[in-house]
């Protein structure tokens, strides 16, 4: 298992909310609400489609008093495009890059702070996110490769498999 993935299981306990952020217009920016796409309805989790304004969910968030939040996005964080990457709000304040208007590292403090909240970030590395661009083969595999391991540690009691731990981030963690 990755990292990434071992970061993400360690998150993933108690009342979770996953709030996934990007415009599906621009390319690989779109990988968060894929995320959603993929998980929503399937996880015992709250799932938002935050969209390209997530402060404006911030609130629908907050109200399902969530002990563990995390935000998925399109991040620059240097890695190959679709790596998946997780970073704490301390991380995210110093050197990550969002697609968005809204800085991450404020995201995550407000939450924090409104919540109580464990909060982290959930990045996919993009490879383009320009106007009208489908999203790249890389990102999707990264994308799919996430939603494996949110299905594996999120899906209701009744509904998971005899061995969750072995869902993990392999396509992403090879950068695809």
């Amino acid at each position: 298992m990755s990292r990434a993935a071992e970061i993400l299981t360690e998150h993933l306990t108690g009342r979770v909310a996953l709030m996934g952020i990007g415009n599906r217009w621009r390319g690989d920016d779109a990988a968060g609400p894929a995320v959603i796409d993929l998980v929503a309805g399937r996880v015992g989790a709250v799932c938002v489609d935050a969209g390209e304004a997530p402060e404006r969910h911030l609130g629908e968030v907050v109200a399902q008093r969530p002990e563990r939040i995390v935000l998925i996005d399109a991040v620059h964080f240097g890695g190959a495009p679709g790596e998946v990457g997780v970073f704490g709000p301390e991380e995210v304040a110093c050197r990550r890059e969002s697609t968005h208007d809204a800085s991450m590292g404020t995201l995550l403090r407000y939450l924090r702070g409104t919540s109580g909240a464990k909060v982290i970030l959930v990045g996919i590395q993009p490879e383009s996110t320009h106007f009208g661009e489908p999203m790249s083969s890389a990102v999707e595999t990264g994308v799919a490769a996430l939603a494996k391991v949110l299905l594996a540690r999120l899906a209701p009691l009744s509904e998971r498999c005899c061995h969750p731990a072995s869902a993990s981030l392999v396509g992403a963690e090879e950068g695809a």
